[in-house]
């Protein structure tokens, strides 16, 4: 069950940053195709690939993240990244969601390929404060795919930041804000998505962004007590996994 879990929190990061494709594309040709006669152009820098981490690397550095109380995390590879999308895909497919326009926001991308990339999670069960924290790491995925991803979906977030669902007679009131300061990553971004269910319970979830040399670094809080207890864990989990990643 914990191994499925874990799975989860990448599975999650996945769909909410809507992946596309792998790849990066080349150096650009047109400084020198379009020098004057006569000119030498300038040498074009050749921009630095970055590194795609294999899996058993991923979960080494899975494994140097420690949690708020300095324990270690229960750590899972993920083998197949793709196919962790095709379950929650298939769920969020089988939801009425309105506003209607918003069922794109509920899978996030999950349909576009993500082949060829490698993945690890870890995560902290703390049952006296109510709370999940989870961490993963998502390496060969081309940057500017990750960084436009990230863009779109703040801007989905914002378009749809109340929505319903409705799956076998139960609905669910979902709403999705922009949430500041999870991380002190460069570039990070966070996002508060609060749930009301069928019996009037709420529960919150904080989710965290950010990319590092091409590393997709994500990071979630849930639970009862998930803003007091759980955002600065997340937080904290982001920062050293950025710090290792070199």
């Amino acid at each position: 069950m914990k191994r499925n879990a874990l799975r989860g929190f990448a599975a999650a990061g996945l769909l909410v940053m809507g992946l596309t494709a792998c790849g990066g594309g080349g150096a650009s040709t047109d400084a020198a195709s379009s020098a004057p006669a006569g000119e030498t152009p300038s040498a074009t820098p050749t921009p630095t690939e970055a590194k795609q981490y294999t899996t058993q690397e991923l979960v080494d550095l899975v494994k140097q993240i420690k949690a708020d109380d300095g324990s270690e995390l229960t750590v899972s590879a993920i083998d197949d990244p793709a196919s962790q999308q095709n379950p929650l895909k298939e769920l969020i497919g089988q939801m009425t969601i309105e506003p209607a326009e918003c069922k794109e926001l509920s899978t996030l991308g999950a349909s576009q390929s993500i082949e060829g990339s490698t993945a690890a999670a870890g995560a902290k069960i703390d049952t006296d404060a109510q709370v999940v924290t989870g961490i993963s790491l998502i390496s060969g995925v081309d940057k500017e795919v990750l960084t436009k991803s990230l863009e779109d979906n703040e801007d989905q977030a914002a378009k749809c930041a109340n929505m319903t669902m409705t799956m076998g007679g139960s609905t669910l009131k979902v709403s999705t804000e922009k949430f500041d300061g999870i991380s002190s990553v460069p570039g990070a971004k966070g996002f508060k998505t609060a749930m009301v269910l069928p019996d009037g319970r709420s529960q919150s979830t904080y989710m965290g962004f950010a990319i590092k040399d091409g590393v997709l670094i994500s990071a979630t809080a849930s639970g009862a007590n998930a803003e007091s207890e759980g955002v600065a864990a997340a937080g904290a989990l982001m920062d050293q996994a950025a710090a290792l990643i070199k």
